[in-house]
């Protein structure tokens, strides 16, 4: 694998067959339903995903996002929920980072009534995912030698979406372990219903596969290929962001690490998604967000419809 530049940040699910900003809005049904949207609630600008009664996992790279993390209804098919963060935790840190890895886990002061199961297997290539961010839809074409090659990246709209992809690969990247690696492919074995990609509020975002017809909790999203350009004169400001489902002909780097031009010829090169790999990391996750044994988890379970029936009663919408 050649040593790219990686976006700082991944932003907005963007999709291949649509630039509707109304896409893929509301939760998931048919082949997609119960794919991990239930799980997601906002933190900050980003999301999170609901792993424990207490804890919710995002990323690293995005810094401190405020004090609360809140249960959309546009998640959990009712009324928002807002939970404070127990910003006293790992000893006033608030929060803990799984070291050598882009992954942060916060814990709330209340309880969520339902949470993530995370994947553990080894198996994620070959695998139907599920991904979910904000952001804003697909911008301006990328055109090459006149053809279509993909999108850049638009300013975010802060509005949840999820799309669909095939695990690729599992690559390892310096400083952040291992990565769940998705391509934005026009067609074949790597192409779904909802191809999409990762673009300007994905980060954090869950991403789920479908583990013998149950949706896990695989990854969290990191970042995309980039940056692009269609030269490699350093200095003169015309690189981008962009989803392509076509790298040829394109220069792909930074101008403080130099450009590569990738060929133009034979079948399309798309970009990829990078998502951190929960499975990795599965027993340092799970050290830390404890999930009760079976004969807790009704209490905490009728103590988070205690919370929600609260805010309910706050809340005359």
């Amino acid at each position: 694998m050649m040593s790219w530049v990686f976006l700082p940040k991944a932003h907005a699910v963007l999709f291949y067959d649509t630039g509707s900003a109304a896409h893929n809005i509301a939760a998931p049904t048919g082949t997609y339903e119960n794919a991990g949207w239930q799980y997601q609630g906002y933190y900050g600008a980003y999301l999170g995903t609901m792993i424990a009664p207490q804890y919710f996992l995002t990323a690293q790279h995005m810094g401190t996002q405020g004090s609360s993390f809140v249960s959309a209804g546009l998640f959990n098919g009712g009324v928002d929920v807002t939970y404070t963060i127990d910003t006293s935790a790992n000893g006033g840190a608030g929060y803990w980072d799984i070291a050598g890895t882009d992954l942060r886990i916060l814990k709330i002061n209340e309880y969520f009534p339902t949470y993530a199961t995370l994947y553990t297997g080894s198996s994620e290539q070959g695998l139907d995912m599920v991904t979910m961010g904000r952001g804003g839809v697909r911008g301006a074409d990328v055109m090459v030698s006149g053809t279509l090659h993909g999108w850049k990246h638009n300013v975010g709209d802060g509005v949840a979406r999820w799309g669909s992809n095939i695990v690729s690969d599992v690559t390892p990247l310096p400083g952040l372990g291992d990565m769940l690696v998705a391509e934005f492919d026009t067609s074949g074995p790597g192409h779904t219903a909802e191809e999409s990609t990762l673009s300007e509020g994905d980060s954090g975002g869950g991403v789920f596969v479908n583990d013998g017809g149950i949706w896990k909790l695989a990854g969290i999203n990191y970042s995309v290929d980039g940056l692009f350009d269609t030269n490699n004169t350093t200095g003169d400001g015309t690189q981008f962001n962009a989803a392509l489902f076509d790298r040829g002909g394109l220069y792909q780097g930074s101008d403080g690490q130099g450009w590569t031009l990738i060929p133009n010829v034979g079948p399309d090169n798309p970009s990829s998604l990078y998502a951190s790999r929960i499975s990795t990391n599965a027993a340092a996750i799970q050290a830390i967000a404890v999930v009760p044994e079976p004969h807790s988890v009704l209490l905490i379970a009728l103590a988070g419809m205690l919370t929600m029936k609260r805010r309910q009663r706050r809340d005359p919408r």
